[in-house]
């Protein structure tokens, strides 16, 4: 036996690592299937650093990142970052969708020059549209915020600003 066999890990005819890669395969497809569920969330995420590193100068640090979030009724938001020391190049993009729709901003910025950018793009909308459509993605994706994102208003009393020593209806001591 394998010291890997009981993990579906094992050796022998097309076992090994391959079964897990088969497994993750699998994995992948019930999440693309679950996602056109009318009532499934996800969230993906993936981030590429590269570091290099010679006694002639600081290091060289490039990342990449890529997020997207997904809701029912097509609700979807996209985030992606660069960041690149080499040229100082970074750059921001957040694009928020409702099916074939969206709203993609964008900002950039080289930090040895100085120079700025920022960028809107528009998915099968008209820039006259924006604001409508921000207004609409914001209240579509406001009905799914998780659970856990409640615990941030506890520091805010809705009444005057003031610090509130519990959750929302807490009124603190008599």
């Amino acid at each position: 036996m394998t010291p890997f066999g009981m993990m579906g890990m094992g050796g022998g005819g097309g076992g090994g690592f391959m079964d897990m890669f088969g497994m993750m395969g699998d994995m992948m497809g019930n999440v693309e299937r679950m996602s056109g569920s009318s009532n499934c969330q996800t969230y993906s995420s993936s981030t590429m650093i590269s570091y290099s590193s010679s006694d002639a100068g600081p290091p060289e640090v490039y990342q990449q990142t890529s997020a997207t979030r997904t809701g029912p009724g097509g609700i979807r938001e996209t985030r992606q970052s660069m960041r690149d020391s080499e040229s100082g190049l970074e750059r921001l993009a957040i694009g928020h969708h409702i099916g074939e729709r969206g709203h993609v901003m964008e900002r950039s910025r080289n930090r040895r020059t100085g120079d700025r950018e920022d960028r809107n793009d528009f998915i099968n909308l008209d820039e006259t549209d924006a604001g409508a459509f921000d207004e609409e993605w914001r209240r579509e994706a406001g009905r799914y915020v998780p659970p856990t994102a409640r615990a941030l208003e506890y520091g805010r009393d809705r009444r005057g600003g003031r610090s509130a020593a519990g959750p929302p209806g807490h009124r603190g001591p008599p």
